[in-house]
């Protein structure tokens, strides 16, 4: 009897146990699932993004053709209703892939995904619907959805919108250069964004373009003006790089995917070195004084897909390029609200003057002799309620096309004269604060008046402010510039002209300016130290300043080599980063005490 009860106990035993290990295999295996199931379902909610995805075609499907999703672009081409259940006539969706003859769309992807692994891509294959054929770009990427197998498929029709020789390998190869073309790009950048989407890594482009390219097309000609692409994008192919890949887009434009970067300083140190490159390049083709600039897009934080990524690269680049040669501009998305929407950033502008929103920030300029602070550059700032800290190139237009620029103008004076107040005793005696205002809608009569009570009230000598105006506004209107620097100057303020050397520098009107200053502009600083011919230019227009009783001024010195090789040119003084950063009023103060 007893050994039939320790039977019975130790069959209970085993089958408790059998039923513990079966609940735990069934628990894991629920675990497991779940954690494939969250990340599918994250997978996909990347996907219903359509608004970041507007012009592509997005559908997933499980082995059994059933749709899962699909976004508006893909409901359209399927005919799909809300269910994602095709109603009425559907269309005839077919696939060529290279010569071989069309099949059904479903079908075809089937037979390839066979041969591949997980992700892959067809470039350039034919997409026909009911009869009409387009070539696109298909991005695949297999996955598991509630245990179910399933295939997300991205269609990017954008491709049809670009034309290609048809010797150009079916337009893959830029037929002038020989580079990668944009059509392969916009390809790359898309599958990119996918794989990034899921490792959770970031990379950046770059939009490097010529400086003043039309005019050199308009003055040299087409044939010029290729070679010279010729030679960089030769240039390009003989140096690859790893984790680089660089296309021809359009014109002068060449496109860079810098794969694995996100940090924003080492994006603009990479910028500097390829524009430094690129300045060798031009000058060993015997192309003088040839620059470019570049705007830079960052992968997720400037866009999610090629469509937009490239757009804010271009809108960065053409920012750079407005603001001067050699320059490196990231892609700002408060600018661009900013230019979008000018009516009201004029009532903003309006409104912030009776605020008080602007304020000045001061940047420091430096003897090159004595490394004693000479003066400071006051740069106009804007505070706005909603965009944050704004910098002046990117209202002053609106003002002056508004007529804000004088009130504009009124504020700035005023705030300067009162800033070299409170320099007092802690300042040289020909310590100045410069102002850089456009004086394209100013009128200089009118202003005098005000200014001499700024003046009076303050106790500051006028010769202690000094009014700095580009090239390249000056030689605009030289008649204009010429008689409102006579007023300002028998005023009694001094003088400057700014970026000289940025364009095409006008000599011979130089005498018709009553100036003090000139400043070089950053162009030609960029690469002084391995840019003879450069270094020759710099020299050139520090002797003639000399020459004609001006002091000189460099702008933008970062490195002490830089300072060296001007201190050796025997420039009077510089400004720059290696200095100092543009300062707020209170730490400018600090910094001159």
């Amino acid at each position: 009897m007893y050994d039939m009860w320790m039977i019975v106990g130790v069959s209970a035993l085993t089958a408790l146990t059998v039923l513990t290990v079966l609940f735990i295999v069934l628990l894991w295996q629920f675990m497991v699932s779940k954690k494939k199931l969250n990340y599918t379902r994250n997978e996909l909610s990347f996907l219903k993004r359509e608004r970041e995805y507007y012009d592509e075609a997005m559908i997933m499907f499980d082995s059994e053709n059933t749709i899962v999703f699909a976004n508006e672009s893909a409901k359209k081409l399927f005919s799909l209703n809300d269910e994602n259940e095709t109603y009425g006539i559907s269309k005839k969706v077919q696939l060529r892939v290279q010569d071989e003859m069309p099949t059904e769309f479903f079908e075809t992807i089937h037979q390839l995904k066979v041969q591949e692994e997980d992700s892959f891509k067809l470039k350039n294959v034919a997409l026909i619907i009911s009869g009409q054929e387009k070539k696109v770009n298909i991005f695949l990427d297999k996955s598991n959805l509630e245990d179910k197998e399933t295939t997300t498929c991205v269609i990017d029709s954008s491709t049809e919108e670009i034309t290609f020789l048809k010797n150009s390998k079916e337009g893959t190869v830029d037929f002038l250069t020989g580079l990668p073309s944009q059509f392969v790009a916009l390809a790359d950048i898309n599958f990119l964004v996918i794989e990034s989407k899921k490792k959770s890594e970031s990379f950046a482009l770059f939009l490097l373009g010529i400086d003043h390219f039309k005019e050199l097309q308009t003055t040299l000609g087409l044939g010029h003006s290729n070679q010279v692409l010729k030679n960089l994008s030769q240039y390009f192919l003989e140096n690859p790089e790893e984790h680089i890949s660089v296309y021809r887009m359009d014109a002068d434009n060449f496109l860079f995917i810098m794969h694995g970067l996100d940090d924003v300083e080492l994006a603009r140190t990479m910028a500097r070195d390829l524009i430094v490159s690129v300045g060798n390049v031009f000058r060993k083709s015997n192309d003088t004084r040839l620059t470019s600039s570049v705007g830079i897009a960052l992968y997720p934080q400037n866009g999610e897909n090629a469509s937009k990524l490239v757009d804010n690269v271009y809108i960065a680049h053409e920012q750079a390029e407005a603001e001067s040669d050699s320059n490196i501009k990231l892609f700002d998305m408060e600018h661009h609200v900013i230019r979008e929407d000018e009516l009201t950033m004029k009532d903003d502008i309006r409104k912030g003057i009776i605020r008080s929103e602007f304020l000045l920030y001061y940047q420091p300029m430096f003897d090159l002799e004595g490394e004693q602070m000479i003066g400071a550059e006051a740069l106009l700032r804007w505070k706005h309620p909603t965009h944050g800290l704004i910098s002046a190139d990117k209202f002053l237009g609106i003002a002056e096309k508004s007529g804000l620029i004088v009130d504009l103008g009124e504020y700035v004076f005023n705030e300067a004269i009162l800033q070299r107040e409170r320099c007092g005793v802690g300042a040289r005696p020909d310590f100045q604060i410069t102002i850089n205002l456009s004086l394209k809608e100013m009128q200089v009569e009118k202003l005098l008046p005000r200014l001499e009570i700024l003046f009076a009230k303050h106790k500051v000598e006028k010769h202690m402010i000094n009014l700095d105006i580009s090239e390249g506004v000056a030689m605009e209107n030289i008649d204009k510039t010429a008689n409102d620097f006579k007023l300002f100057k028998d005023f009694g303020l001094s003088l400057s002209l700014d970026h000289f050397g940025a364009g095409l520098s006008s000599f011979k009107y130089l005498n018709m300016l009553p100036i003090d200053v000139i400043k070089i502009d950053r162009s030609l600083i960029f690469d002084l130290t391995l840019n003879l011919k450069h270094q020759t230019t710099v020299k050139a227009i520090i002797d003639l300043a000399h020459t004609l009783g001006y002091k000189v001024v460099a702008e933008g010195v970062e490195t002490s080599q830089e300072a060296s090789i001007l201190t050796a040119l025997h420039c009077d003084y510089a400004q720059g980063y290696l200095y100092s950063r543009p300062l707020p009023a209170n730490e400018f103060e600090e910094l001159l005490s």
